[in-house]
């Protein structure tokens, strides 16, 4: 394994810790906050902080192309649009746990449109490590699954998200590699902060929304909405991004399986809540499933052509970006 692919799988191991953190962030504000506006407010420094950030670094070179524009909207509307509505409202009515293991189908169906769509090539043993790893976040949560009441509008929510998962990272595949990371999710989250406009004030009355904004006064909600807004809604993506135009879509996207695993150990410390002998067999056996989907065999794979610039000269470097054409 070359330097700059271990490089980018220590990339995918930190978004993967951010969005599973994402989850105990989220139940804990679900408490005093909407979904909407959860999702708003997390959008709205995400977007103040990587705009500004953007315009030092890139300057006009952030500007999209007319003909990429369509790309980003697609992108801006599966994720973070419908995704945080679906993934949110589902956590409002069902326990994070169980959201947790639905979220974990991703790679099945992400595998789906890597092979028969972008033409990308797993090996029988690459499957069979989807299949092992999935089957850990089961073990994992089985005791969930006996205590839970569950809610079926809950639960179709979270399949909503996991489709949604789906139409972001075909978008995500038709964006050149031109752009900058950073510049795609500058754009991804300015629009969708444009999109919830309107819907923040469809769910939410003026005088709620006043009540809400008053619990941001206390120390923990300020933290953990500002971690949800830099680290899960803009570095997380920004990490994910590099990491898949190196390793390829079906490989990256198996990675979601850390999630629950992740988050199980978050609400451990966090939350205090029980770290049982399922959890520890699952997320053993899930991180042996996603190995084993690392595993390339010579004769099933073209070779990976070498890249001219390392990731870090990719995101910050004026001159190696190539100029996006002009409107």
């Amino acid at each position: 394994m070359n330097r700059n692919k271990t490089v980018n799988y220590f990339f995918l191991f930190l978004s993967m810790l951010f969005w599973g953190a994402s989850f105990v962030f989220t139940k804990h504000l679900l408490t005093d906050l909407q979904p909407t506006y959860i999702i708003f407010l997390r959008l709205l420094l995400a977007s103040i902080i990587f705009l500004l950030f953007s315009i030092i670094i890139f300057g006009k070179k952030m500007m999209i192309a007319r003909k990429d524009f369509p790309y980003f909207i697609g992108l801006t509307f599966f994720e973070p649009f419908l995704y945080f509505l679906f993934e949110t409202y589902s956590l409002q009515l069902c326990d994070a746990s169980v959201v947790a293991v639905i979220i974990a189908t991703i790679p099945l169906f992400i595998s789906i449109l890597a092979i028969f769509y972008f033409k990308e090539r797993l090996s029988a043993l690459n499957f069979f490590g989807i299949g092992i790893s999935i089957f850990g976040i089961v073990i994992m949560l089985y005791p969930n699954f006996l205590d839970s009441s569950f809610s079926f509008t809950g639960i179709a929510l979270a399949f909503g998200a996991v489709l949604c998962t789906l139409g972001y990272n075909f978008f995500l595949k038709k964006i050149p590699v031109t752009y900058s990371p950073i510049v795609v999710i500058t754009w991804q989250n300015l629009l969708g902060l444009i999109v919830f406009l309107p819907v923040i004030f469809i769910f939410n009355k003026p005088e709620s929304l006043v009540l809400q904004t008053q619990t941001l006064y206390d120390p923990i909600n300020f933290t953990y909405l500002l971690l949800l807004a830099v680290f899960c809604s803009s570095l997380a993506f920004i990490l994910y991004i590099s990491a898949l135009r190196i390793i390829g879509l079906a490989k990256t996207s198996i990675f979601t399986n850390l999630i629950p695993v992740i988050t199980a150990i978050i609400s451990f410390f966090l939350l205090h809540e029980q770290f049982t002998i399922y959890k520890i067999l699952g997320i053993f056996i899930a991180i042996s499933g996603i190995l084993l989907v690392q595993i390339k065999k010579r004769n099933l794979y073209d070779k990976v052509k070498s890249l001219k610039t390392t990731y870090f000269t990719d995101i910050f470097s004026k001159t190696k970006l190539e100029p996006t054409p002009k409107r």
